[in-house]
């Protein structure tokens, strides 16, 4: 069977702390809710991490020795050799060169993790989700922001500050929007859901009636609203989505170019619009990537939801475990995870 009792996942954003109990067999049993706003600094953070474990071992009746240990997912820059934050992005408090992985060790009593919660969900998604069965793979997250995680060889990259995999501040457009990051022209300022509804908007404000009045009727300019209107046959929702697949496949062409993945996993909130973006990323793929690496990767969409945070969390502690015992790097043959999670 492998790892026996429970690891805790912790998915830990800037509105919510997500901390489940996954099972040996990497399925979540259980999870609760945090709110980060309560827990905006270190001290906090451990001392509602304490209670959330206690809650969820009271609830699941199972004991704090069964728990083996405890990966966590945070957004920002971090060292996840060491588990030292260099600083969070979107959470307020003192988290600028926190060694988070020490500090919860000593308060927990149990093995720790700490990697940046992109590179954590791109840990789960291999090892259990829609990357698993290959020793290449990258994942990219699409949303308000755009992030990246790149497996190589069998292990995660992390390059020599702990940042590498940052795929939406890749530049496709020298003469394009402005980025929060202040360049011009990254990913993230083209396809990022600011992108999307700054574009719907304009297309609202030119005369689409469709996109207008499902706008009205949801109260606000979402994706999910753009998305609806593209199903409704609205041209300017539709040529926001196609703009989105072309500068996707671009950056999906370079990736597969300069890193030769077995498998490209997207995910994200803006990854539901895959029936309308897709298409048209496929297209430019096919037609900027050289032929032989294209033909080996497929480009698929993440396989774990919500729950790839805490699942990728519990793998990162996995992980770090089975290679401080010399049991090798691949947790996945020893924890016996499924495609059931």
């Amino acid at each position: 069977m492998g790892l026996q009792g429970w690891t805790i996942g912790v998915d830990f954003g800037g509105t919510n702390i997500k901390v489940g109990a996954v099972t040996a067999r990497g399925v979540v049993a259980r999870h609760v809710v945090l709110a980060a706003r309560e827990h905006a600094t270190p001290e906090a953070f451990a001392l509602g991490l304490e209670g959330a474990i206690r809650r969820l071992a009271e609830t699941l009746g199972f004991s704090a020795g069964r728990i083996r240990g405890v990966g966590v997912g945070a957004p920002g820059v971090i060292d996840g050799e060491r588990g030292v934050i260099h600083r969070l992005v979107n959470v307020p408090g003192g988290w600028r060169g926190v060694a988070l992985k020490r500090l919860l060790e000593r308060r927990l009593r149990r093995r720790c993790a700490v990697d940046n919660d992109v590179n954590v969900v791109a840990l789960g998604e291999w090892r259990a989700g829609a990357g698993r069965g290959t020793r290449h793979s990258v994942y990219l997250t699409l949303g308000t922001g755009v992030g990246g995680g790149v497996v190589a060889n069998g292990a995660l990259v992390r390059g020599v500050s702990g940042s590498a995999g940052e795929i939406g501040h890749t530049v496709i457009r020298p003469d394009g929007p402005r980025c929060a990051c202040g360049a011009r022209g990254c990913l993230e300022a083209l396809i990022g859901t600011p992108a999307i509804v700054r574009r719907a908007r304009a297309a609202i404000r030119g005369g689409s009636r469709i996109l207008a009045r499902l706008a009205a009727r949801e109260g606000a300019v979402t994706p999910v609203v753009v998305s609806r209107a593209a199903a409704a046959g609205d041209r300017a929702a539709r040529r926001i989505w196609d703009e989105a697949g072309f500068h996707l496949g671009l950056s999906l062409s370079n990736l597969i170019n300069l890193l030769n993945p077995e498998r490209i996993v997207v995910g994200g909130g803006v990854a539901r619009a895959w029936p309308w973006f897709a298409p048209r990323m496929r297209l430019t793929i096919r037609r900027t990537a050289f032929r032989v690496p294209a033909r080996a990767c497929r480009v698929v969409r993440s396989a774990l939801g919500d729950e790839a945070g805490i699942i990728g969390g519990a793998i990162l502690v996995w992980e770090q475990t089975s290679k401080q015992k010399g049991k090798g790097s691949d947790p996945s043959r020893t924890v016996g995870l499924t495609n059931g999670v």
